[in-house]
């Protein structure tokens, strides 16, 4: 009785492994697009009303999205701190204290970094073509995780699978 409580375990084990590396493609691919659907509304928002980017943050910070509010929540509280620091300088921040918590990769928090460059600083024309060139840059990353997820997703769960159940019948 005790070994086949054992072997349950491990092959429970096994396939929720499988199954959490699947989850965190699926999870790298909702948080591109939940960029992307933000870096869009900032674009619309600076060319259409010019609003000014701290109030855009403060909008983006209440978003029923998770990843959305999470990002943009924390670049909120850093912007409301008004300890001098530029704008770029607490985008990065945020980016990078909020990317695992958000479900961000390295990749797409390092191309988000680079909007810091132009919010706040130039033009509202220059400001959407830097946008524009950050989420072209995000749409690449976010197919690449999508096609890994496709490709690499069920061979993880399955991985996962097969491993338990290997590690089940030498056991047993």
């Amino acid at each position: 009785m005790l070994k086949l409580m054992g072997a349950v375990l491990i092959f429970g084990a096994c396939a929720s492994l499988g199954l959490s590396a699947r989850q965190g493609l699926r999870q790298r691919v909702s948080s591109a697009d939940a960029m992307l659907l933000a870096l869009a509304l900032i674009e619309g928002e600076i060319a259409s009303r010019r609003t000014p980017v701290p109030e855009i943050v403060g909008q983006l910070s209440e978003s029923d999205n998770a990843a959305i509010r999470t990002v943009f929540g924390a670049l909120y509280r850093r912007l409301l701190m008004a300890d001098g620091l530029s704008l770029g300088y607490h985008w990065r921040a945020a980016l990078r204290e909020t990317r695992d918590e958000a479900g961000l990769d390295r990749d797409t928090c390092d191309i988000l970094c680079e909007a810091a460059a132009w919010l706040g600083r130039y033009d509202a024309g220059e400001q959407i073509a830097g946008l524009r060139q950050i989420a072209r840059r995000l749409r690449a990353a976010r197919d690449a995780a999508a096609g890994e997820l496709q490709n690499k997703g069920n061979l993880y769960r399955t991985c996962g699978v097969a491993l338990g159940l290997l590690v089940v019948l030498v056991l047993i």
